[in-house]
């Protein structure tokens, strides 16, 4: 006799489903691209992506969304979160050392993409 799944049962895998892909996109993944950026812009680099949070923040609280939607936007908050801390990392160190003017962020392909939409690229 088969087991009768039940809507607990189902909401606990979907619950450990989200876990584990929160847990999956906390990852950076292989570095394919590398910014720099000057300390003399770092300002306005820190207000865009402040700028991209609190418009997605906006989009989470406004938005009645699909399931679907919401993976999208939550796998693209974690790509974000992702990105603000490297840059954080970045320039902090290069603060500590106090040499340089400005400082190099590796980024993997969804961080690059998103750095891009956000920020603007400019090829040197």
């Amino acid at each position: 006799m088969e087991k009768q799944i039940t809507g607990k049962e189902i909401t606990k895998d979907m619950e450990h489903l989200v876990k584990l892909l929160h847990k999956e996109w906390e990852r950076s993944g292989k570095t394919k691209a590398e910014v720099t950026v000057s300390l003399s812009d770092a300002a306005e680099v820190k207000k865009r992506l402040a700028k991209a949070i609190a418009e997605k923040q906006k989009q989470l609280e406004n938005d009645e969304l699909t399931f679907q939607q919401s993976m999208e936007l939550s796998k693209n908050n974690f790509v974000l979160l992702r990105l603000v801390r490297k840059v954080k990392k970045a320039e902090d160190k290069i603060n500590q050392k106090g040499i340089d003017f400005k400082f190099r962020v590796e980024l993997d392909k969804e961080e690059f993409k998103l750095f891009s939409e956000i920020v603007g690229i400019q090829e040197v």
